[in-house]
C-alpha cells in the first residue's frame, strides 16, 4: 500500500546581535517569525542602540529592517532535498508550499516517493536542494563557494545551508523536520570615516573557510577536502551593475558571509578598495560551526591593524582554490627594458637620455635609440608593487658552457640601474651594470619571501638572433633556476590552483630545454609555434597532459594592423577565447604590446628590426584594453595581459634632443586586470 507522505518544516529563527568591537556570538533561539507565512523564519538582529544618530548611509545584507531585525522566511518555490534510503525513489527535491506563519508544508504525493516494506524509516533533509551534489545515505556532498556576492545590500541566502534529520519514522506517519543551521556565519559590520569605493571584503584564516565538504546530517559531522577548500573567502560588493559600493565618509557596510560548518580559529577581515588599498583587522577568537557572529570594526581607517597602499598583496584576496587559468593576471612585456641601454647623461627636459653600448662607434657613434628598445618605465620592484605578476624576461647566451645570462631586448643588452654603477644627474656617459638572470630571479624570490600569498609567473625566451649558444642557454637556465629558486618552483598542471603556486614562481619557458634538465620541465613548456600572429598552442608539464593556450603575438604592425588583422582585433580574439569559457584548462597570453613602423621616430634604421615607438602604441592599446575591462558588464576571465609600461601612467622617452612624456595608461590597465577578478565568480576547484 502506498501512502501520501507529508513533510512538515517547522519554523526556525536565528538571532544575531551586532554590538561590540570585535566578534559577538549569539546562540540559536526560537523567535517570532512575523508575517509573511514562512515555515522557517530566520531573524538576524542588529544592535540598534543609538540608531537615531546612525550615519546617513548604511549598507546591509538583509532588509527591510523590521522591529529591530532582518527577517528571513521560507518562500514559495524554495527547494529542499529529501533523502530516505528505504523509500522509492530514495531522493526527491521538494518545492516548499507556504501555508502559515509558523511552518511550511511540502506535499510529496506527486514525486513518486513511496513507502517500502520496512516498518521504520530514516529521513534526511538539506536546504537548498540545488547545493546537494551527491549523497550516500545521510552524508551530503556539497560546497560553499569561496567567492560570494552581495548586491544592493542583499546577500545570497541560498548559502544559508540548513539540515534536518528524522529517524525511526513509522511507515505512513507524518515526517517531522526541525531544521538547524549548519554554516559558520559572520555578519561584517564596518564603518569608514573617509569616502571610499569598496570592491570586496575578504575573510581569511589559517583554517579552511570555504570550498567543498561532506556533511553527515545524522551526526552533524563536516569533512573537508584539502584540495578543494580555501583559506580565503571573497565577498564581492556590487550596486546594481556597478562592481563596487561607494560610501560617503561616516558610512558603514553590513554584509553577511557563510563559511564552512566547522570551527575556525582566528579570522582576518580585509576591505579592498577600487584603488587597491587594503585595510586589515584580525580577531583571534574561535568561531564555532552552526553559530552566527558579528564582526564589528567601527572605523576601518583608524582601527585597521594593517593598511596596504598598493597592489603588493592583491593575490592574497583571491581564493586558494581558484584555478590559476581563471585568474586575470597583469604582465610586463620585456620587463627589464626600463632604461634600454648601458649609458646615461643629463641635459634637456628633464634631460635624461639613454644610450646603447652596442652602437658605440658603430656607424652612428653614440646614437640614442631609446624608442627602439625601451618598453618599461618602472623597475621590477615597482612593477611588483603595482600588481604585475607575469614577467617577460629574455636572457641571451653565446656559448655552450653554464654561465650567468645577460638580459637583452633583441640584440641590445639591457642595463640594470638598481645595481648602481652610475650617478643620477651626472653629465658624463656612464656604464650601467647589465641585467643578469641570476639577479632577476633573486629579486623575485625576495618579493615572494616578503609576500607569501602571491605568485610570480616568469616567461623566458632565448634572445639571440645569431642562433648560437642554444645549448648553453638551456643548461644555464636550468642551473640558474635550480640554484636560485630552490623550493620556490611551481609544478605546472592544466588545472592547477592558486594554492599550488602561492609563494612560488611558475616558469613558462618557450624553449624545449628538457634534455638539459634530466628530462623534466621546470614549470610549463610553452610550445611556441608561430611568430607575429595570434595562434593556438599548448602548455606542458611533467606527465600531467597538455593545456590549450592562445597567444596574441601580433607585435609588428603598420598603421595598426598586420596581414589585414588590426591590433584591436587580435586583443579581442584572445579575450573571446577565455571570457566565460567553462574549460578551466584553457590559458591565454594576450600581448597588448606592439610597435608600429608607421609611427617610428627613429627613421631610416629599419635594419635593426624593432623600429616603432612603444609609447605611441601603449597610448592606444593599453587605453583600449583598460576601457574594455572596466566596463560594468565585463565580468569574466581575461587571462594574462602583457603590456608595455606596466604600472606606469607616462613613458619618459628621448630621441636626439627631443624629450617626451606620453600618457601610456599602464597603471590603468594593471588596475583593470586586477579589478576584473573582483567582478565575477572566479571558477574554483570546489
Amino acid at each position: 500500500m502506498k501512502y501520501r507522505t507529508i513533510f512538515r518544516l517547522p519554523a526556525l529563527a536565528l538571532l544575531l546581535a551586532g554590538c561590540g568591537t570585535d566578534l559577538t556570538e549569539t546562540a540559536c533561539d526560537p523567535g517570532d517569525p512575523g508575517s509573511g507565512g514562512g515555515a522557517v523564519a530566520c531573524r538576524f538582529s542588529i544592535d540598534n542602540d543609538g540608531e537615531a544618530d546612525a550615519p546617513p548611509e548604511t549598507r546591509t545584507a538583509y532588509g527591510p529592517l523590521r522591529n529591530g531585525g532582518y527577517p528571513i522566511y521560507w518562500r514559495n518555490g524554495d527547494r529542499v532535498e529529501i533523502i530516505c534510503p528505504q523509500t522509492t525513489p530514495q531522493r526527491a527535491a521538494v518545492t516548499v508550499s507556504v501555508s502559515g506563519a509558523t511552518e511550511s508544508e511540502a506535499d510529496l504525493g506527486n514525486t513518486g516517493m513511496a513507502w517500502g516494506s520496512d516498518e521504520r524509516y530514516n529521513f534526511y533533509a538539506f536546504y537548498p536542494a540545488a547545493a546537494v551534489r551527491a549523497n550516500s545515505g545521510s552524508i551530503i556532498l556539497t560546497a560553499v563557494p569561496s567567492v560570494q556576492t552581495c548586491n544592493n545590500g542583499e546577500c545570497n541566502m541560498q548559502l544559508a545551508y540548513m539540515a534536518a534529520c528524522s529517524e525511526g519514522v513509522e511507515r505512513g506517519a507524518e515526517v517531522p523536520f526541525a531544521f538547524r543551521p549548519l554554516m559558520t556565519t559572520v555578519t561584517i559590520q564596518t564603518g569608514f570615516s573617509e569616502a571610499v569605493e569598496v570592491q570586496k571584503l575578504v575573510l581569511s584564516s589559517d583554517d579552511p573557510v570555504a570550498g567543498a565538504f561532506t556533511y553527515d546530517v545524522a551526526t552533524g559531522v563536516c569533512t573537508t577536502d584539502p584540495d578543494k577548500t580555501s583559506r580565503v573567502l571573497a565577498v564581492h560588493l556590487t550596486t546594481g551593475a556597478v562592481p563596487y559600493i561607494r560610501l560617503d565618509a561616516g558610512s558603514k557596510i553590513i554584509v553577511t558571509a557563510f563559511m564552512l560548518p566547522q570551527d575556525i580559529r582566528g579570522l582576518t577581515l580585509s576591505a579592498v578598495t577600487t584603488e587597491g588599498k587594503t585595510y586589515e583587522y584580525t580577531t583571534a577568537a574561535t568561531l564555532r560551526a552552526g553559530h552566527r557572529y558579528t564582526f564589528t570594526v567601527g572605523d576601518m581607517p583608524t582601527q585597521a591593524q594593517r593598511i596596504g597602499g598598493d597592489y603588493s598583496d592583491w593575490m592574497a584576496g583571491v581564493p586558494d582554490n581558484a584555478y590559476l587559468s581563471q585568474v586575470s593576471i597583469p604582465g610586463s612585456h620585456d620587463a627589464c627594458t626600463i632604461f634600454g641601454s648601458h649609458y646615461e647623461y643629463t641635459g634637456g627636459k628633464p634631460g635624461e637620455r639613454f644610450h646603447f653600448k652596442w652602437l658605440q662607434n658603430v656607424v652612428f657613434g653614440y646614437m640614442n635609440i631609446t624608442k627602439m628598445i625601451k618598453a618599461q618605465e618602472l623597475s621590477l620592484e615597482d612593477q611588483l608593487a603595482a600588481g604585475v605578476r607575469m614577467f617577460d624576461v629574455r636572457p641571451s647566451a653565446s656559448g655552450s658552457s653554464v654561465q650567468d645570462l645577460p638580459i637583452q631586448h633583441g640584440i641590445a643588452p639591457l642595463g640594470d640601474p638598481s645595481l648602481g654603477g652610475y650617478v643620477p644627474g651626472g653629465t658624463d656617459r656612464q656604464e650601467l651594470s647589465p641585467f643578469m638572470l641570476s639577479q632577476v630571479l633573486e629579486r623575485f624570490v625576495r618579493f615572494l619571501e616578503a609576500h607569501p600569498g602571491e605568485t610570480v609567473l616568469v616567461h623566458l625566451k632565448y634572445e639571440n638572433t645569431s642562433g648560437t649558444g642554444k645549448t648553453g642557454w638551456d643548461r644555464s637556465v636550468v642551473s640558474l633556476i635550480r640554484s636560485h629558486c630552490e623550493g620556490r618552483i611551481a609544478d605546472f598542471h592544466p588545472r592547477m590552483t592558486l594554492a599550488d603556486a602561492r609563494g612560488k614562481i611558475l616558469f613558462v619557458i618557450r624553449e624545449d630545454y628538457k634534455s638539459s634538465s634530466d628530462g623534466q620541465y621546470l614549470g610549463a613548456y610553452l610550445n611556441w609555434t608561430h611568430d607575429k600572429v595570434v595562434f593556438d598552442t599548448t602548455l606542458s608539464g611533467n606527465g600531467v597532459g597538455q593545456a590549450p593556450i592562445r597567444v596574441n603575438d601580433l607585435y609588428n604592425i603598420k598603421n595598426g594592423s598586420s596581414d589585414g588583422k588590426t591590433k584591436y582585433a587580435a586583443i579581442e580574439e584572445c579575450i573571446d577565447y577565455t571570457y566565460n569559457t567553462t574549460d578551466v584548462t584553457r590559458w591565454c597570453m594576450n600581448y597588448v604590446s606592439c610597435y608600429d613602423t608607421a609611427h617610428c621616430s627613429v627613421s631610416g634604421i629599419s635594419i635593426f628590426g624593432a623600429v616603432g615607438d612603444y609609447d605611441y602604441c601603449a597610448n592606444l592599446y593599453n587605453r583600449y584594453t583598460a576601457d574594455r575591462l572596466n566596463r560594468y558588464d565585463f565580468r569574466g576571465n581575461v587571462g594574462i595581459v602583457l603590456m608595455d609600461f606596466a604600472g606606469a601612467s607616462h613613458a619618459t622617452m628621448t630621441y636626439g634632443q627631443t624629450w617626451s612624456e606620453m600618457e601610456v595608461y599602464g597603471d590603468d590597465l594593471v588596475r583593470a586586470v586586477i579589478g576584473n577578478n573582483n567582478k565575477w565568480p572566479i571558477r574554483c576547484n570546489e
